[in-house]
């Protein structure tokens, strides 16, 4: 499932910056409140048949509590996607997709400082690859996309 969420989500990128082009095109608030609305439309009709046959029993939170952490992370979800758009319009999908792995080096700080909690030599070897790569797909990309201009100038 992960390995087809990936696909979906490279395919998505890609497809997203070669139908969109501009960013003058598309206002994002508005298109990501479309993807959300078709996103309830199409998976509602799934909730309803995991509740009822008792796979997935569906019920709102009761503590307020729960009700501010849901509603703060649709907030910081929208303006994710919002920053995630602009960066494909802005860079390339592969710079802004690695650049999107760059979480893992920062989870690993953030559970040393909020949870005390340290990794192994082994995690740290693995963020500092994921940092290596996207320095270098960062650099490796920066030569295309000058000549991309380059041939946007003069035709």
């Amino acid at each position: 499932m992960a390995l087809f969420a990936a696909i979906l989500y490279g395919l998505y990128a890609v497809a997203f910056v070669k139908t969109v082009g501009d960013e003058s095109r598309v206002k994002m608030p508005v298109f990501f409140a479309f993807i959300g609305v078709v996103t309830v439309v199409l998976l509602w009709p799934g909730m309803v048949i995991l509740h009822w046959s008792g796979i997935e029993p569906f019920s709102l939170p009761q503590d307020t509590r729960v009700w501010s952490i849901v509603i703060l992370n649709a907030v910081f979800s929208l303006v994710a996607d919002i920053a995630w758009a602009y960066a494909l319009l802005f860079i390339s999908p592969l710079v802004v997709t690695v650049g999107l792995s760059l979480t893992i080096p920062l989870s690993l700080v953030g559970q040393m400082v909020f949870n005390q909690q340290y990794a192994n030599l082994t995690y740290w070897i693995g963020a500092l690859i994921v940092l290596s790569s996207f320095i270098f797909i960062s650099y490796e990309s920066k030569p295309a996309a000058e000549d991309q201009d380059v041939f946007d100038e003069h035709g």
